[in-house]
């Protein structure tokens, strides 16, 4: 016993597997410009750590040696007791931080 097939049941037309084809493009097109948005972002947050946490490490009376192509300028100065070391660094990028810490000795109380 043989079936034929009618016209409905021999598959999808070629109206239809264009259309998916586009709704595919667009949808693949959209989340790849999406996900470089993102990517973006968290580039540059990561930079923006970078950036501060480096400029606390210089902003230490021993600070340890910069990245390569980072630079630093630190000014320190003294009173009563303290001293407060201030260190702006640049990244390669050009982005720029400041940031100012005082160090004080801890005196011991006698006993």
């Amino acid at each position: 016993m043989q079936t034929s097939m009618t016209s409905c049941e021999a598959g999808f037309s070629l109206i239809e597997v264009m259309m998916a084809m586009v709704l595919m493009v667009l949808v693949s097109t959209s989340l790849m410009g999406y996900h470089r948005v993102v990517k973006e972002g968290f580039n540059t947050q990561w930079q923006y750590r970078q950036l501060w946490r480096i400029a606390q490490e210089q902003a230490d009376i021993l600070p340890p040696t910069l990245p390569v192509r980072w630079k630093v300028s630190r000014m320190q100065t003294s009173g009563a007791g303290c001293v407060s070391i201030t260190a702006t660094v640049t990244s390669p990028s050009g982005r720029e931080g400041q940031l100012t810490r005082r160090h004080c000795p801890v005196n011991e109380i006698s006993r």
